[in-house]
This record gives C-alpha cells, structure tokens and sequence, in this order.
C-alpha cells in the first residue's frame, strides 16, 4: 500500500512531476500551451492555489497550495488528461510519466520563496534559457506588471512577502533571484579551487565560465570581435590556477591566444 502524503500546516506542495524513464514530455510548443491550458482548468475545478511553475523538456516544477485537500485527485485529473492529448497527438500508448507525482511539503514562508526560486532557475541550470527570458515558467508572472492579473498563477501572496508596492515587490523579487545566481557563481568558484590540484572537470569549468560571463553557450565566446572576446577570458582567470590549455579547450579558442591572456592577466595582478 502507498504511504499516505505528509500534510503541510498550510497546504504547501513543491509537485515533481517527471517523464517515464526521463523521456520527453513535451515536444514542441503546442504541448506546453496545453499543458498550462489543463492546469488552469484543473486549478478552476479543484479550487488550489498556484504559486509558481517551470515546463521543463522532461519533466514539471510546481507550487501548490491545497486548501481543500484535493492534491491527489487534481494532479491525476491532470497527468491523465495531458498524457491522453499526447498519446493521441503522437500515435503513442503506454504511460507518459514515471509514477505518480511527487510532492514536498513546503513548512514555512522563506523555504516556500526558495522553492519558487530554485523553480525558476531550472532552464537556466540546464542551460536552456536564461531566468528572466525564459517563456514556460512563472517568473514574468511576478517580474511584468501585464501578467500579474494572470489568473493561473497567484502572485500577490508572494509579492506581499517582498514589499508593500507592486513597484518595490518587483524589484526585491528580482534581487532575490539575481542573489541565487551570485551564489551558484561563488560555490562554484570555491569548487573549482578546492579540486584544482585534482584536475578540474571540464563540465565544471563551462558551467563556471557561462554562468561568470553570462552566456548561454561558451562558445559564444569566439563569435565577439577580439577587444571583447580577450575581455571576457580574462575574467575567467579569476581563478588563476586554472590552465590556458584546459580554458583554450572548452571554449575551441587557440592556446596561444588564452596563453597570451592569461599572461597579462598575471601581469596586471603581479605588477612589477
């Protein structure tokens, strides 16, 4: 028999939802337009509240608060009805996700405005999409001033929690978000000096490099005319312990050009 789910004081939910065997669950745009469709009408049928979302390739964020303690039956109105649209759309049988979904009681206010952060940093963890670009999660919700009447996602209880304006709640949600990413940057940082004499992964690296420079793909970097490309690389360096070699060879730039930079980099630190 299945455990029944842990009840949280007020209701509060992070939902996980994943595709079977980690496949796709949503192959273009049109699947994710109907996938929200069905999650407003089963938000209007079962009477919850929802706070935040992110459309993942494969797989769901959400936060939802239950009021009349109808989770279990309005998440597999909605499993049931989307996995129905894509087994009809793409001539498919079979289960669509793994398992019913998963949920996490969310105990107080701070962890809940953190589960929605960490929600809305998915696309750009996968390095989809950057947070505030990206189209299928809540964030331009909470962020637009155009959206925030948007009747599927209920943001006012969370902007409350950020300031007494609409004006002041936005931007103290935004710094709250832009906090997160100097964090990750930070931790990661720390990751790579503490196992630079273990050789530092290159998926490592890149993830340090695209999040220090902003960029959704390093190899972006060889796309800037030179003055701005060396700009960048010399704030890879940073951490100067990290090789030209290793830099030269995930971001496909001449060793002897990272070389180069990498020497006046040491220069300008270590003046004569």
């Amino acid at each position: 028999m299945r455990a029944s789910r842990e009840k949280a004081p007020k209701n509060l939910y992070h939902i996980i939802m994943r595709g079977i065997n980690y496949q796709d669950i949503f192959i273009d745009n049109q699947d994710k337009t109907k996938f929200l469709k069905e999650l407003y009408n089963t938000k209007e049928k079962y009477n919850y509240l929802l706070y935040a979302y992110v459309i993942m390739p494969n797989h769901v964020h959400l936060v939802i608060q239950d009021s009349d303690n109808k989770l279990s039956k309005a998440m597999q109105s909605l499993l049931v009805r989307y996995s129905a649209y894509i087994n009809q759309k793409y001539n498919r049988v079979g289960h669509l996700f793994q398992n019913r979904f998963k949920s996490k009681v969310i105990n107080d206010k701070e962890y809940l405005k953190t589960v929605i952060r960490y929600i809305h940093y998915n696309p750009e963890k996968a390095r989809i999409d950057k947070v505030d670009s990206y189209k299928w999660s809540s964030y331009k919700n909470y962020t637009d001033l155009n959206l925030i009447n948007n009747p599927l996602v209920d943001v006012r209880p969370i902007l409350k929690s950020f300031g007494k304006t609409y004006n002041t709640a936005i931007e103290e949600f935004e710094k709250f978000h832009l906090l997160y990413r100097e964090e990750i940057l930070c931790k990661l940082k720390n990751q790579i000096e503490y196992e630079i004499d273990k050789n530092v992964k290159d998926e490592d690296l890149i993830e340090y490099i695209t999040k220090k420079l902003e960029i959704d793909n390093i190899y972006d970097i060889q796309k800037y005319n030179k003055k701005y490309r060396d700009k960048l690389i010399k704030k890879i360096f940073d951490i100067q312990e990290i090789s030209a070699l290793q830099v030269a060879r995930v971001t496909g730039i001449s060793r002897t050009i990272v070389t180069n930079i990498k020497s006046e980099v040491l220069k300008e630190k270590n003046p004569l």
